[in-house]
């Protein structure tokens, strides 16, 4: 199937003095001036270098000043701004800015439940940890992987998790009470992303050897594969389409609700295969980040690139942006606890004829935020960092402040 392609789209990046948070901080406690750089690029275009200048306006708010080339507004806070780039076309995008603080090892995968009240954690301990997302406080240690644990998701319920690891092993646990009732195996090499169909009597997984799985929980039993090939997929992200594809495989009893799902698989040489999970048809296409209609799979509707680092995490966003109403993408590059760079960045609706970035995130000191999961009921979204921080950011315009999530063992 030949797939239409074209230079892609280059978005803007931006990125900031690693402490610039604890700079604007210090200025708010002692009522004074500071500074701190602002470097944005754009490939094919000259770097532009700026300097944000920070000091104290009336009652206690900030007020900041760009220099060199770069125009600088808060939005809410001291960790949230917005930066104009006049030599880009007079470019703007939102920059969040975290705190963080962690009291277990290096974390790998994380997950929200839908209401956003519970977080899981995977660790290169193999443990898995479920906490409250408010507090931090510590609820569960699941221990049952024998290496580390790259991912791990809510079931729809809230009251069970699925995880898999490098032990090539997909685990379900109970939420409620730590026990794991069922083990699945059928992976060759580490699993790297799971997916949950519906209310969670199928689920999907992808592994460094090159597969995407479909599953019965109850029975622990492989449906299909739905694509093997040579290439390590990294990342899965599913959403529901109507799409006229023709199924051409029986379908199986132990299948529920895998009519009219898609799942995006990226894969460690760029490559985005999209495959209908009942019709088990494929479109795939060669770049960064690529978006498209699986309806029409030889199309693409948007292609795009942001840095240079491998993508290691989508997310779709319920978020809508004024006139166009529409999701987001949120884009997670580069890989936890390892020597590559990371970022995590919004692009604006999907539905709009071209994609530009809505806004960066940015980690805390050296360690940036790579991979992330929403807070679907309350604004904003948790990320683990390049280190294996924990980082939760205000992804809601009206919020008054980021938060730092601080955990606690019960």
């Amino acid at each position: 199937m030949g797939i239409e392609v074209g230079t892609p789209a280059t978005l803007i990046q931006v990125t900031v003095q690693a402490d610039w948070t604890e700079v604007v901080a210090e200025v708010l406690r002692l009522n004074s001036t500071g500074t701190f750089w602002v470097s944005c690029y754009r490939r094919g275009s000259p770097s532009v270098h700026g300097t944000a200048r920070i000091s104290v306006a009336g009652d206690h708010n900030i007020q900041l000043t760009g220099q060199d080339g770069i125009i600088l507004e808060a939005i809410t806070n001291a960790s949230q701004m917005l930066v104009k780039i006049p030599d880009y076309d007079n470019a703007e995008l939102e920059v969040y800015g975290t705190g963080r603080k962690t009291n277990f090892p290096k974390l790998s995968c994380l997950d929200l439940s839908p209401e956003g009240a519970l977080f899981v954690t995977g660790s290169e301990d193999g443990t898995l940890r479920i906490g409250e997302t408010e507090t931090g406080r510590l609820i569960h240690d699941l221990k049952g992987h024998f290496q580390y644990v790259n991912t791990c998701r809510f079931f729809p319920s809230g009251q069970v998790v699925l995880s898999g690891g490098g032990d090539f092993l997909l685990k379900v646990w109970s939420a409620l009470d730590g026990s794991c009732p069922v083990t699945m195996k059928g992976h060759e090499k580490p699993i790297s992303d799971t997916a949950v169909i519906d209310r969670g009597r199928n689920v999907l997984s992808s592994s460094s050897d090159g597969t995407v799985k479909l599953w019965e929980v109850a029975s622990g039993s492989t449906i299909r594969t739905l694509i093997q090939q040579g290439d390590r997929i990294n990342a899965l992200a599913l959403d529901t389409w109507t799409t006229p594809l023709e199924s051409k495989v029986e379908m199986s009893p132990m299948e529920v609700g895998t009519e009219g799902k898609v799942v995006f698989a990226a894969s460690e040489s760029g490559i985005l295969h999209a495959l209908d999970v009942r019709a088990s048809e494929e479109g795939t296409s060669e770049g960064i980040v690529e978006v498209f209609d699986v309806r029409k799979p030889e199309h693409v509707l948007h292609r795009f690139q942001h840095g240079s680092a491998g993508i290691c995490s989508l997310v779709f966003s319920e978020v809508k942006d004024g006139s166009d109403q529409g999701p987001h993408l949120i884009v997670g590059s580069g890989i936890p606890m390892t020597t590559y760079d990371s970022g995590l960045y919004e692009t604006k609706s999907l539905n709009r004829a071209t994609i530009d970035i809505q806004r960066e995130y940015v980690g805390y000191d050296l360690d940036g935020p790579c991979h992330a999961r929403l807070i679907r009921r309350g604004p904003g979204l948790v990320s683990i960092s390049k280190e294996g921080g924990l980082l939760r950011f205000s992804s809601n315009l009206a919020a008054t402040r980021a938060t730092t999530t601080t955990t606690t063992a019960t």
